[in-house]
């Protein structure tokens, strides 16, 4: 999906963040927006603990979902490699473990800097290094955020609907193929489809990702998948398969070989491994009623807050729903789709240094946050803080981030985006 004319949302309230951004993207000859700048009222998303990755992708696909724009999101925070990259997503409130007091911001810093310093105590100054993140996340929902019409074959969930017998439906039959574990098929049917990395394994964001974007490659053309969920080391998916110009189908065996083949090959890439990812057995079964097709999207719907990794179900980035709904579920107003809003790119931008020793830091009066503390590298003798406005403006990390996202809007001015191939 090539980036049009319209303005990029900026998902943020922040008018000094679409400032910051504005002045790279100018550059580039793309407009944006901020939130403040849309008509109507948006439902904020809440961010978990697992990455900056993951809550660039969370906002960025929840704006982009409820505005109908291409929508720009980014996290950022400080990371310290002697506390294992810690404050890192809780930056902002790292002396209360995350949680928002309602104390001011001059407090905040003053008991975050202090938690730091405290824990770093006998780290020697080599070994206090340091950067500020900023993760960019560009998405995008498709066709302007309104779900395309329904493909051929019908929409909807379409249960088996049996004539002369019980393996016998409307002219197809009913096979079964087996491996470790028994595969029923049958072409037209709605499957409820489970499977599983090899033991020890986990996604990381980005690779959950490129699960996603495999199981959603065949949607309206060899499937009409109505749910799908990639969850640290499992997926599960709600589909049906559809028939050809010549009325065959696709055997739930050729997707499955699909999907984990393709995911696994990039994931490997990514990796730079090689070697088996997936269990080799799946888990599926045929849905056959709407009760049944209802019940089963609520279960894949939840797993991610079951699992507590967020806080509501559909704030989860890595959950797919076609928005039509299946056994009678009830489609979002307004022919807005629920979670198939697209990660177009993924950047992320740094500023290296390293944490001050007691009684060198804090030191300097342009900055906040943990901005007194971080000496900047390569010549560790200015603070963040006793930078100058222009050069803290170079060398920012939310400015080298946009730098990269500029990058990547240009390519996909150009060609087709990864998310639509």
């Amino acid at each position: 999906m090539p980036i049009g004319d319209e303005p990029i949302v900026i998902a943020t309230g922040n008018p000094h963040k679409v400032d910051e951004i504005r002045a790279v993207m100018d550059g580039i000859g793309v407009r944006v927006v901020g939130l403040g700048d849309l008509p109507g009222e948006f439902e904020e998303p809440v961010e978990g603990r697992d990455s900056f990755e993951f809550n660039a992708t969370l906002k960025a696909v929840s704006y982009a979902r409820q505005t109908g724009r291409v929508c720009l999101a980014d996290d950022s925070g400080l990371e310290v490699d002697a506390l294992g990259g810690a404050p890192g997503v809780i930056s902002s409130h790292y002396a209360t473990d995350g949680e928002e007091t309602g104390i001011t911001r001059e407090q905040r810093d003053r008991a975050n800097n202090a938690k730091l310093l405290k824990d770093l105590a006998g780290v020697p100054p080599e070994k206090r290094t340091a950067r500020f993140v900023c993760t960019m996340v560009l998405a995008a929902p498709p066709l302007g955020g309104v779900f395309p019409p329904s493909p051929p074959g019908g929409g909807g969930f379409q249960p088996p609907h049996p004539t002369r017998s019980t393996r016998h439906y409307d002219g197809r039959f009913l096979q079964r193929t087996s491996g470790n574990l028994p595969h029923w098929d049958l072409g037209g049917a709605t499957f409820f489809v489970t499977f599983n990395l090899r033991p020890g394994g986990k996604f990381s964001d980005a690779e959950k990702q490129i699960v996603l974007d495999a199981c959603t490659h065949w949607h309206a053309s060899k499937i009409q998948l109505h749910a799908a969920c990639v969850m640290p080391d499992h997926v599960h998916l709600l589909f049906r398969t559809l028939g050809g110009d010549d009325g065959s189908f696709t055997t739930l065996g050729e997707l499955m070989h699909s999907i984990k083949s393709y995911s696994a090959t990039q994931i490997n890439k990514l990796r730079k491994s090689r070697g088996p990812l997936w269990q080799e057995e799946y888990f599926d079964r045929i849905v056959r009623t709407p009760d049944e097709a209802d019940e089963t999207l609520r279960y894949i719907e939840a797993n991610a807050m079951r699992a507590g990794i967020v806080e509501r179900a559909r704030d989860y980035p890595y959950l797919w729903e076609s928005g039509e709904g299946a056994g009678g579920l009830e489609a979002p107003p307004s022919g807005k789709t629920r979670t198939d809003a697209r990660v177009l790119a993924i950047v992320r931008g740094a500023f290296e240094g390293r944490i001050g020793m007691p009684g060198d830091v804090p030191r300097g009066d342009n900055g906040f946050g943990y901005d007194p503390l971080v000496l900047v590298a390569p010549e560790h003798d200015r603070t963040g803080a006793e930078l100058d406005s222009a050069e803290k403006n170079a060398r920012s990390h939310r400015g080298a981030a946009a730098r990269l996202m500029a990058c990547e809007i240009e390519r996909l001015r150009v060609g087709p985006s990864n998310a639509s191939e």
